[in-house]
Parts: C-alpha cells; sequence; structure tokens
C-alpha cells in the first residue's frame, strides 16, 4: 500500500527527482565600531546652552 500511495503522488517514478531550494545567502550586516558612534554621538549632539 505504501508504493501505491508513492506511485499515486509520483514519488515511485524515477524521473521524477525532488530538487531543494537553494539556500539565499544572508546578506552581510553593516559593523558600527565604537569610533563610528562616538563620530555619530558628536555630530548629533544638542547644542551646548551658554550662561
Amino acid at each position: 500500500m505504501e508504493q501505491e500511495i508513492k506511485n499515486a503522488i509520483g514519488l515511485g517514478n524515477p524521473e521524477l527527482v525532488i530538487e531543494s531550494k537553494p539556500k539565499p545567502e544572508p546578506k552581510p550586516k553593516s559593523t558600527v565600531t565604537i569610533h563610528d558612534f562616538g563620530k555619530l554621538l558628536t555630530e548629533n549632539e544638542p547644542p551646548k546652552k551658554k550662561r
């Protein structure tokens, strides 16, 4: 019976080959160094108020 089911869905056919989908490569994440982070902080710091 198992063979009949395989034949019914086409798995018993030697011409049918199941292909696995290629996994997409993960995109490299951009890295931020401590120097880049410090630069961003100083560039976006609010202006200091003078008393």
